[in-house]
C-alpha cells in the first residue's frame, strides 16, 4: 500500500509568538463584536410569536452485519456504526431555535439554537455514557448590521472543518469516514464570526477551546478554526478550512495542532454531484496531549482523501459513493501505525420525503492486522448495513 511522507517544517520561536498573538486578537475581536452588537433595544423590541420559532429533528436506527463475524462483537475501527451484528438505536435529535435575520429590529436580529441528542451516538458529541443526552449544539447568534450583514455566535457549534457532520440524514452514506470519524472535530465551544461578502465569497473565523470538542478547556489556551468558501459558478463549490492550536495538557509547551484541508464540489448534471475532500494534520509534542502515549518530543501525523459520487434517479431513489484513503503515520489516533482504504456503496430509497432508508456495503482494509475474523487478528472487513431514518 503507497503511504504519503512529508517534510517537517520547524518554525521559529518568534513565528509561534506572533502565530498566539493572532491567536488572542482573533478571540478579543469576537468577544467585543458580541458585546458591541449584542445588546438589544428595548425601544426597537418586538413581541415575539410562536411562528418566530422552529422545532423539528429526525429519529434513526440501524442494523449492521459484519461478515467476519469477530468475537469482540465490534466493527473495528467504526465511529457510529460500532455494534457487529446488531441492532442500534442510533439517535433521537430535536431542534429548537429562532433563526436570527440579516434586516429588521434588533430582536429580528437575534436568534439561538438548542439542539439536543438522545441514544447510542449521544457519547460521541458529548454525552458521558450510551443512551446518555447531549447538547449537540447550544448556542446564542445576534447578526450585526455591518455590510451585508456580521453573523456573531457564542456556545457550542457543530464545527466548521470537513464534509460530512454528526447529523446522519445530511451525510450521503450511512457510515462515517475515517477522515470524519477520526481525524476532525465534531462539534466547538466558543465565539464565531461568520461573513457572506458576495453570492461568491464568505469567511467563517471562531476562537474555540479544544480541537477535541470539549466543552471545557483543557489546557487554559484558545484555538482558530477558518472556513473560506468560495463558489465562483453555479455549479463549483471550493471549501478551504483549517484549524490551528494547543491541544496539550495544563502547562505543556510546543503542542500546537495544525489541521489544513479543503472541498472540491462539482454538480455534473441536476442529477449527478461529485465531491473531493483532502487534509493534511500534524500534532507537535504528541506525548504531551491527553490521549497520546507517544515518545517524548515526537510529532504525529495524520493525512487523507475521500471521493463521493452522488446520483439521484428520482426524489425516491439515490445511489451514493465513497472511496477513501486514510493514513495514521504514529498511530495517534487509531492506536496502530497504519494505512487504511475502504470503499463503500450506498442505496437510498425514500418512500415519503420524511423517511429515508438505505441499504449499505462496506469494505475495510489496512496495511495492519486491525480488524477481527472470529478469534483471528485480520487486515480487512465487510460490512452489511440498513439504516431508517424519519424526519419531523
Amino acid at each position: 500500500m503507497k503511504t504519503f511522507s512529508y517534510l517537517a517544517l520547524t518554525v521559529p520561536k518568534t513565528c509561534e509568538d506572533m502565530m498566539r498573538n493572532m491567536r488572542n486578537v482573533c478571540s478579543m475581536v469576537v468577544i467585543v463584536g458580541l458585546l458591541l452588537f449584542g445588546f438589544v433595544s428595548v425601544s426597537q423590541a418586538a413581541v415575539l410569536t410562536k411562528e418566530d420559532f422552529n422545532l423539528y429533528g429526525y429519529v434513526e436506527a440501524s442494523y449492521t452485519h459484519n461478515f467476519n463475524n469477530p468475537n469482540s462483537q465490534a466493527n473495528a475501527l467504526r465511529i457510529f456504526d460500532p455494534d457487529a451484528n446488531s441492532f442500534r438505536p442510533n439517535l433521537a435529535q430535536m431542534v429548537f431555535e429562532k433563526e436570527a435575520k440579516s434586516a429588521g429590529s434588533n430582536t429580528d436580529r437575534g436568534g439561538f439554537r438548542i439542539k439536543l441528542n438522545y441514544g447510542e451516538d449521544a457519547q460521541l458529541t458529548g454525552g458521558t455514557a450510551p443512551d446518555d443526552f447531549d447538547f449537540q449544539e447550544a448556542y446564542a447568534q445576534y447578526i450585526a448590521p455591518v455590510g451585508n450583514g456580521l453573523d456573531l455566535r457564542i456556545g457550542k457549534m457543530n464545527t466548521l472543518i470537513g464534509y460530512e457532520v454528526i447529523e446522519s440524514p445530511l451525510n450521503h452514506n450511512f457510515s462515517r469516514s475515517w477522515l470524519f470519524g477520526f481525524g476532525e472535530p465534531f462539534t466547538t465551544t466558543g465565539v464565531r464570526a461568520s461573513y457572506e461578502f458576495n453570492d461568491v465569497v464568505n469567511f467563517s473565523i471562531g476562537a474555540i477551546n479544544s480541537f477535541t470538542g470539549a466543552q471545557s478547556d483543557g489546557n487554559r489556551g484558545k484555538s482558530v478554526e477558518a472556513l473560506l468558501g468560495i463558489t465562483p459558478l453555479d455549479w463549483l463549490g471550493l471549501s478551504i478550512f483549517g484549524f490551528w492550536g494547543p491541544e496539550g495538557v495544563v502547562g505543556a509547551k510546543n503542542t500546537d495542532r495544525l489541521l489544513i484541508g479543503g472541498i472540491v464540489t462539482a454538480e455534473v448534471t441536476k442529477q449527478t454531484s461529485l465531491v473531493l475532500e483532502g487534509y493534511y494534520a500534524n500534532q507537535a509534542n504528541a506525548a504531551r496531549t491527553v490521549t497520546s502515549t507517544a515518545p517524548a518530543g515526537a510529532n504525529a501525523r495524520w493525512n487523507g482523501i475521500a471521493g463521493y459520487v452522488i446520483h439521484d434517479f428520482d426524489d425516491q431513489w439515490g445511489l451514493r459513493f465513497r472511496g477513501e484513503l486514510f493514513e495514521d503515520a504514529q498511530g495517534f489516533l487509531t492506536g496502530t501505525p497504519q494505512t487504511l482504504w475502504e470503499g463503500t456503496a450506498t442505496l437510498q430509497y425514500k418512500p415519503t420525503p420524511s423517511l429515508i432508508t438505505r441499504f449499505e456495503f462496506r469494505y475495510d482494509k489496512s496495511n495492519a492486522n486491525s480488524f477481527q475474523y472470529g478469534q483471528r487478528a485480520a487486515n480487512n472487513q465487510e460490512t452489511l448495513a440498513t439504516e431508517v431514518i424519519f424526519l419531523f
